[in-house]
């Protein structure tokens, strides 16, 4: 496995705008807002760095699991973050000496919170909090509800590092930019927009804007990263044409081997189609240059570790996506995504976030003669997409 490029940057890689978030001073309480590839998540980590380094208590949370696993490695040294949810579990029993009450499983099979109930509880505890609490440094905060702020100001948290947007939101609990604004009471001095894409070329950036819905929480400025920049392509394949799955499977083989230290990421609607992908990219064999590319899968509650700092091929849900970035993106099967009328906004949301993690290029697959309700929401102008079929 080559080694991938996969550092945070030092402070005088930071623009002015960036460098403004990040010498905020360490107490207070602040929001930094901007959309995909503006650095949020990394201003994040050098904030971690800065109260590490300062020998300051913090914690560093976000989304989910597979993000801390990149968030860890980026980091270097020894970051401590946690995922939001399992740390309030303890954090809330800790200070209150209960258990977070919860409701009874959803459809899928998750107990939400009952935040009333916990509200209730925390406003219930007359003992005084002496201890001093830790800097709080919150990724993807957008993706956290709105209660889950309150009920941390209401345990005394004071000291709040919070990055967000308001287009990313890919959850069914989930703040808004001014509900956080409110929450944490913030002076409009208090929040810091970052309006550049440093991340994606200008074609990626164009596509991912196509599914930009808030205009008033608009896309950071188009990149003026073009050279050699590939506009994203829609690919149709099917056995009985001229591209059939198992040419599609060699085709990211064979983009692996040229460059063993990029990271291509298979991006799938479901458990379904990623364990097809993933078996198929293990047990398809191609003539290489190189030793076959790694390949691994990540589903929700698996353990093991994956290395973002190595090249090879990842393959995972849509929203396992969440905060990652990728060389090339892989939308597989985008006919497999369920889609209908109601739910048109979260699904605009959700390949607003897909499309943004590719710093190179994205392709979209899907397969021919089979319906695919989310063409809807495809861009038809074949100057943002490129259809092959």
């Amino acid at each position: 496995m080559a080694a991938r490029k996969f550092k945070l940057p030092g402070i005088n890689d930071l623009s002015k705008e960036q460098e403004t978030a990040r010498s905020l001073p360490s107490k207070g309480q602040y929001l930094i807002v901007g959309g995909p590839g503006t650095g949020k998540s990394i201003l994040a980590l050098l904030r971690c760095r800065r109260h590490a380094r300062n020998g300051e208590d913090y914690i560093f949370l976000v989304y989910n699991h597979l993000l801390q696993q990149a968030s860890r490695q980026l980091f270097e040294d020894k970051l401590n973050s946690r995922q939001w949810q399992s740390w309030f579990i303890k954090t809330f029993h800790k200070m209150t000496g209960r258990g977070i009450p919860q409701k009874a499983k959803n459809k899928s099979g998750f107990r939400e919170f009952d935040w009333d109930k916990a509200l209730e509880i925390i406003q219930a505890v007359k003992a005084p909090i002496n201890k001093k609490l830790p800097y709080l440094i919150i990724d993807e905060g957008q993706d956290m509800p709105p209660r889950f702020y309150q009920a941390l100001t209401e345990l005394g948290f004071e000291n709040f590092y919070v990055v967000a947007d308001d287009n990313q939101q890919i959850t069914t609990e989930n703040s808004r930019i001014d509900e956080i604004q409110s929450v944490l009471a913030l002076e409009s001095d208090d929040i810091i927009k970052l309006k550049t894409n440093y991340r994606n070329t200008c074609p990626t950036a164009e596509l991912a804007r196509e599914f930009c819905l808030n205009r008033k929480s608009p896309p950071p400025d188009l990149p003026h990263r073009r050279t050699e920049a590939i506009k994203p392509l829609l690919v149709e394949y099917n056995g009985r044409c001229r591209i059939s799955f198992s040419e599609i499977i060699q085709r990211i083989q064979k983009e692996a081997d040229r460059d063993p230290g990029r990271l291509i990421g298979i991006i799938t609607p479901n458990n379904k189609v990623r364990e097809h992908y993933y078996k198929q990219l293990k047990s398809t064999a191609v003539t290489l240059d190189n030793a076959p590319p790694h390949v691994v899968t990540y589903a929700n509650g698996d353990q093991h570790n994956l290395s973002f700092t190595e090249g090879g091929i990842l393959v995972i849900n849509a929203k396992s996506c969440k905060g990652l970035e990728f060389d090339t993106v892989y939308l597989a099967d985008i006919d497999q995504f369920r889609y209908w009328p109601d739910i048109k906004e979260q699904k605009m949301k959700l390949f607003y976030v897909i499309i943004a993690r590719a710093i190179n290029r994205v392709i979209l697959l899907q397969q021919t003669g089979r319906p695919c309700p989310v063409a809807e929401i495809i861009p038809r102008n074949p100057n943002i997409i490129e259809r092959i079929r």
